[in-house]
């Protein structure tokens, strides 16, 4: 008796349409993407390990804009992202060290990413700096040391 492997019809059917899609790709010419450029901004971001660089505004723009929005005016979509512009628990710096520090639901820890004084730096922006908020910034590395997670 021969053994046969078969495959359902929808991989099958998944499998044509592949392989003509990656025909009429080939056939019009479009150009195979081998590498990228980084931004300079990414360049002085990732020049080593972790995050190198220490000021709040550069932090805020690659670390928290994907989610919270290069404004801080917050996001609904995957997940409920709260706007930082205008937002009142940033007038003290304790609230905002600890959930940067620790996470909070769907906010990952930067515990591992950031150090004392580049929490403190990003903390601070968001206080000052970010969507119009006008808060005196306050948050110091030795906040930030005490807040870490043990």
């Amino acid at each position: 008796m021969r053994h046969q492997t078969r495959f359902p019809r929808t991989a099958l059917t998944a499998l044509v349409f592949a392989a003509a899609a990656l025909t009429m790709h080939a056939d019009e010419g479009i150009p195979e993407i081998t590498s990228f450029e980084p931004t300079p901004l990414e360049q002085k971001i990732f020049d080593g390990p972790g995050v190198t660089v220490m000021r709040g505004e550069d932090i805020y723009s690659t670390l928290c804009a994907g989610c919270h929005m290069p404004e801080g005016e917050g996001a609904v979509g995957g997940g409920m992202y709260p706007a930082l512009a205008g937002n009142e628990k940033l007038e003290y710096p304790d609230y905002a060290v600890f959930i940067v520090l620790n996470g909070y639901k769907a906010m990952p820890s930067f515990a591992h990413t950031l150090s004392d004084e580049q929490v403190a730096a990003v903390v601070n922006y968001l206080q000052s700096g970010l969507g119009g908020n006008s808060y005196e910034p306050a948050a110091t590395a030795e906040q930030a040391e005490l807040s870490r997670p043990q």
